[in-house]
């Protein structure tokens, strides 16, 4: 189960969930994922106190794995808006079409996928599911 939380972005946040619980189908993953969009402080202040990078980021993912009184929780994502709307820009797609890319990104990385150890193989899983979801 997929929540997304922007109290200052406007989402089209069942366009987000309705495909986000699809990829969580098939990397087999069940339980709970919280998805935040916030600013650049948000994102700096994440970065720097989880990873010592005193910078923002677009993308950080929090894997719990645990079983709480919910249910499984598997983690958040937290998703940098101001970031993820230049990488739209640049990348010449919508915003939606990155803010999906960025939360996909976040997801694999709580499955476990480090694009920074493997071979390729998290963002080639990356676009394979992209394209599944015909973006």
């Amino acid at each position: 189960m997929i929540r997304i939380q922007s109290e200052e972005i406007k989402l089209k946040k069942q366009y987000y969930i309705t495909r986000l619980n699809g990829v969580l189908k098939q990397l087999k993953l069940t339980g709970i994922v919280t998805v935040k969009i916030g600013g650049e402080e948000e994102s700096r202040e994440l970065n720097n106190t989880y990873r010592k990078k005193d910078y923002p980021t677009d993308v950080l993912s929090f894997p719990l794995n645990e079983k709480l009184p919910g249910g499984f929780y598997i983690g958040d994502i937290f998703i940098c808006y101001a970031i993820a709307e230049r990488q739209a820009e640049e990348n010449e797609v919508s915003i939606e079409e990155e803010l999906l890319t960025l939360m996909i990104h976040g997801i694999l990385h709580l499955a476990g996928y480090d694009h920074e150890e493997d071979d390729g193989e998290m963002l080639e899983l990356q676009d394979k599911l992209l394209d599944e979801l015909e973006i």
